[in-house]
């Protein structure tokens, strides 16, 4: 009987905090036009976003922040600690786990990445869907290789990590019963996996290593001559330009254990907000022609770091980072890139562009690539 209720309960939560999206997203609110998250493009949520101002109130209660300057300020300050602080979750997946849980850092996964790349790579020919075949792959392998897990608990991992790769965007964004139980049970059997303290920090730190490596391939295929000259120069270029263009997490909310003035205005300690880094990174106060995918103005000096948070209290710009860094240098076989046409990889192929990119409905956290189709000749 306590389970059926606890299922109605869930069920009902899921619903309600859906219909609240839809009711404010239907009068216009950005913030919570974004949450509903129907359609593949929220370009123009962000766009509104940014046109109420750099920190504004949504109608859910939550401060919104677009702007660049305020963002970092806010990200800089001390958030609150405990269930009780944090935002309201339409879907609490972490709950019950320790805060603590850190990721190895870009050292320790560059070389495990860079393993891993190599086998994706080497047996793709013919059209593959770039995500699957390699995004979605490489971080579970490096993960695998952390902890030392073979066999068949290796299996296990990829099928937990893959049930539970909706958990950054179903904490805002409630998903349908059937899947919520799904991530449930995949959370679980991450826990059993890695135990407790690494199962958060794994949920979000593959997640976030899938999502920039999915973006940084997107953009070798999308700006073959540019991305080329920048990874010559330094792969870190076409990374970091990703993580600012196109971030693993575009929405972070938290809420602060201080009070900060932002953008000319005072958030009080115990208010929640939402940066939009989505927004934030592509600032016209702080990056030129923001919207242009340019991966060499980082060769400059002077020019403002991507914002990148810590969802969930998970620093994930190193782990995701040296990941990306190493795949780019096994696709992009780093001396050897074609200036038009197609990318050479290290396994010998040619790899091109076969058709745009597709990317996850009703994902407002991550706006996640679903599908990045290439195709490998040679």
């Amino acid at each position: 009987m306590a389970l059926v209720t606890a299922e109605r309960e869930l069920g009902r939560r899921l619903q309600l905090v859906q219909g609240i999206h839809w009711l404010y997203g239907a009068q216009g609110d950005a913030y919570a036009a974004l949450l509903r998250g129907y359609g593949s493009d929220p370009s123009p949520a962000y766009e509104r976003a940014r046109a109420a101002g750099p920190l504004w109130r949504s109608k859910l209660g939550v401060r919104v922040c677009t702007g660049y300057a305020p963002a970092r300020r806010l990200l800089a300050a001390r958030t609150a600690d405990g269930p009780a602080a944090q935002p309201q979750s339409a879907l609490a997946w972490d709950e019950g786990l320790p805060d603590a849980g850190e990721l190895p850092g870009a050292d320790r996964v560059r070389e495990p990445a860079a393993r891993a790349a190599e086998r994706a790579l080497a047996g793709l020919r013919g059209e593959v869907d770039l995500v699957a075949s390699v995004a979605a792959r490489v971080p579970v392998e490096v993960l695998a290789d952390v902890h030392g897990l073979n066999g068949a608990d290796r299996v296990r991992l990829a099928e937990a990590c893959a049930g539970a790769a909706g958990a950054l965007d179903a904490a805002l964004a409630p998903p349908a019963y059937d899947d919520a139980v799904r991530l449930l049970d995949a959370v679980g059997a991450l826990r059993d996996l890695l135990g407790d303290e690494a199962a958060r920090a794994a949920v979000v730190g593959v997640r976030a290593a899938r999502e920039l490596i999915a973006g940084a391939l997107h953009a070798l295929l999308a700006a073959p001559e540019a991305a080329a000259a920048a990874v010559r120069e330094d792969p870190a270029l076409l990374v970091t330009e990703t993580l600012r263009h196109d971030p693993p997490v575009k929405l972070h909310t938290f809420s602060l254990a201080e009070e900060v003035e932002a953008a000319g205005e005072r958030v009080a300690a115990g208010e929640q907000v939402a940066v939009l880094l989505a927004a934030a990174n592509r600032d016209p106060e702080a990056f030129t022609t923001p919207d242009r995918f340019v991966p060499d103005r980082y060769a400059a000096a002077g020019v403002p770091e991507p914002l990148v948070p810590a969802p969930h209290g998970v620093a994930v710009e190193a782990f995701a980072r040296g990941q990306a860094e190493a795949v780019v240098a096994a696709v992009a076989g780093v001396g050897g890139l074609a200036a038009a046409g197609g990318l050479p990889t290290a396994a010998g192929g040619v790899l091109t562009a076969a058709g745009g990119a597709v990317r996850l409905g009703r994902s407002p956290v991550t706006w996640g690539l679903e599908r990045v189709p290439a195709r490998v000749a040679g």
